[in-house]
């Protein structure tokens, strides 16, 4: 569960072998930071949907929302939204808001039970076939399949059922919706990160924030949410610091596997810096949190950089 997150990961870093986290690096990030510096990417346009279904297809999103990257030299997917290509968590997004725009019934747990991947590939629109895409079909159809069964057909009673509150609302996925229950187990032990439940929650109350509806409660609870893009820029930052072995892996674009423990420790080392980031930030900016850390290196991420190391490749539904 999302409280068990943080307790999972300590057993982690204790006993890290690859991937270290320099209290150093934090100081020096801490010491240049603001408030004013956060930065936050906004998906698709949230302006046009009402709240209902602007939160429905936040939903529908973070069932697909993994893995886009493609081998070195291979040709990423991306979708063309209004004359311009989009690809990875931009494109997806884009492209789910455009079909259902189009009058795609995407918020139609029916039409998600049944869905398959003829219709998805077709729906999505973009270059190429998107990886994993069968495993984004089998999510989908398991979300319409859960919302039939358990919340009346509809990704708004399950945030309803959140009665407000930020961790309840990421418990309610993780329970629920079974790809949702993102963890990984090394030495007998589960290692909790609910990557996609918690940042589904982030984005939900984004929206929120923008319709002037109330916000969540205890988003100060989430931690960061662990993917490819801030592992790569806390190592850009000197942060994190990987092992010789690991770094070649990652700096040669060789996959490392979902589930080692060199994939477990990067993620797990992600979620603790970003910890330690907003526990150095806290006597100076009470109010900051570890997702808005996160927001805030994801989208620094998303500028190309000719000096930066590549991000790991690891093929997975969770990030």
């Amino acid at each position: 569960m999302q409280q068990d997150i943080l307790p999972s990961i300590k057993k982690v870093i204790k006993t890290a072998q690859h991937v270290s986290v320099k209290k150093d690096a934090i100081e020096r990030f801490c010491d240049s930071f603001s408030p004013t510096h956060i930065i936050t990417a906004e998906l698709g346009n949230s302006d046009v949907l009402d709240i209902s279904r602007s939160i429905g297809l936040v939903c529908v999103f973070n069932c697909v929302n993994f893995c886009f990257w493609t081998s070195q030299g291979g040709e990423k997917w991306a979708v063309n939204i209004g004359g311009k290509p989009l690809d990875g968590a931009m494109g997806m997004f884009c492209a789910l808001e455009a079909a259902l725009e189009r009058g795609v019934p995407l918020l139609d747990a029916h039409y998600l039970a049944e869905l398959n991947r003829e219709e998805f590939h077709e729906l999505l629109d973009g270059n190429r076939e998107i990886p994993l895409l069968d495993e984004r079909v089998q999510n989908l159809q398991e979300a319409g399949k859960v919302l039939i069964e358990s919340h009346d057909g509809s990704f708004m009673n399950v945030y309803n059922a959140a009665h407000n509150n930020a961790v309840e609302l990421t418990n309610i996925f993780i329970k629920s919706f079974p790809s949702f229950d993102d963890y990984a187990v090394l030495n007998g032990q589960r290692i909790e990160f609910h990557k996609r439940a918690q940042l589904n929650a982030d984005m939900i109350n984004y929206r929120l924030a923008k319709k002037g509806e109330k916000e969540l409660q205890n988003l100060d609870k989430l931690t960061a949410f662990a993917d490819y893009k801030v592992p790569q820029m806390l190592r850009k930052l000197g942060i994190l610091e990987y092992a010789a072995g690991l770094a070649h892996k990652v700096d040669s674009y060789i996959e490392i596997e979902a589930g080692s423990r060199e994939e477990i420790e990067i993620r797990a080392a992600t979620v603790w810096a970003i910890e330690e980031m907003k526990n150095a930030l806290t006597p100076r900016y009470p109010k900051v949190t570890a997702r808005q850390l996160d927001d805030h290196l994801w989208t620094l991420g998303q500028a190309k950089s000719s000096d930066g190391k590549p991000y790991h490749r690891t093929r997975t539904i969770a990030y």
